[in-house]
């Protein structure tokens, strides 16, 4: 049995969720966990505090962050570069961080600014079941201990990760029940832009335009669910955060914004000609494939190739013993290395 010290720097519906996971895998008697808590933002803070499984919540990201074996970080991306500035100082030896940014090649960069040979960073991104896909609450009142259970959770080391603090990640994601797969940095943040950025900027762009028609002053009036729903990123995400974000991808989301743009200036054409045929084969085609990556989705039935999945076989999860790190995190002294 391993006592692990987990902080978790951000206490969203993820971070909170994490936390009621490993308290309620305390019942299997295999590991326990001190975890620690930090969110500078007092509505997520308070909620979190009332789940009571957080043995204890920080009022600096440092102090939940210095006695921890495992870090999770999940702080906004506003914030996330001064994040690993702040605690740079005062992470032990041996701990591993999992970023779970939207991003992850500035994260990468980060940690090379900030830590020490002695900290890992690895980049870790849970995908949620698909019955979570229409729940877009972000708060920690929503949190529950199975939002990851049977979750594809991406693993994205850098060339020069750690061998035992990847095979770390691994032990970790399936501690939370999730599957592990693999993706390159790199390859992860392309990808992301189309399904992560893509729908912040066409969320503010939809409200931004609306805002700026000479009817918004009778149509802001008009509001029902769906333009709510639409525009929900300029509720959720700051602004400076968005901002962050789309500089630091602004690359690969221009390119994006260039494919989406060429879209919609097809569909405006077929519109104005009064192009019946057209806009139904438009409209059925993008049902058609709608309706075949749906029902993927919900059985999660990809064409996977062995780079992508986890070579269980190759890591240490199937023991949790073996090296420096894992002795210390899931076996043996959990003081040995302090």
């Amino acid at each position: 049995m391993a006592n692990l010290t987990v902080a978790i720097l951000g206490l969203d519906r993820l971070g909170a969720s994490i936390a009621l996971h490993l308290r309620a895998h305390e019942k299997g008697g295999k590991h326990r966990f001190r975890l620690l808590g930090y969110d500078s933002r007092e509505d997520y803070e308070k909620p979190a505090r009332k789940l009571k499984v957080l043995d204890k919540v920080e009022r600096k990201p440092h102090t939940a962050a210095q006695s921890a074996d495992i870090v999770i970080m999940n702080l906004p991306y506003e914030d996330l570069r001064t994040g690993y500035e702040l605690v740079a100082a005062s992470l032990r030896a041996g701990v591993v961080i999992l970023d779970t940014a939207v991003i992850k090649q500035p994260s990468i960069q980060w940690a090379a600014e900030f830590l020490t040979d002695a900290h890992h960073m690895i980049g870790f991104t849970p995908i949620v079941p698909a019955d979570y896909m229409l729940d877009p609450q972000l708060g920690p009142e929503q949190a529950s201990d199975d939002y990851l259970r049977g979750s594809v959770i991406y693993i994205t080391p850098s060339p020069k990760s750690n061998r035992e603090a990847i095979d770390l990640a691994v032990n970790f994601t399936l501690i939370l029940e999730g599957k592990p797969h693999f993706l390159d940095p790199a390859e992860h943040d392309s990808l992301t832009t189309i399904t992560e950025e893509m729908p912040q900027v066409l969320s503010v762009a939809a409200y931004s335009a609306a805002m700026r028609h000479n009817a918004w002053g009778d149509a802001q009036r008009l509001t029902n669910p769906p333009f709510n729903v639409l525009t929900r990123y300029l509720l959720t995400h700051h602004p400076d955060a968005l901002r962050d974000e789309w500089l630091a991808n602004s690359g690969a989301l221009a390119r994006a914004i260039d494919d989406m743009v060429g879209t919609l200036r097809s569909l405006r054409d077929r519109l104005a000609a009064g192009d019946e045929a057209a806009i139904e084969a438009f409209l059925v085609d993008a049902s058609d494939d709608y309706q075949d990556w749906i029902n993927k989705r919900h059985k999660s039935a990809w064409d996977e190739t062995p780079a992508t999945r986890a070579q269980l076989d190759n890591t240490l999860a199937g023991a949790f013993f073996g090296s420096a790190i894992s002795r210390r995190l899931f076996g043996g002294n959990n003081d040995a290395d302090k």
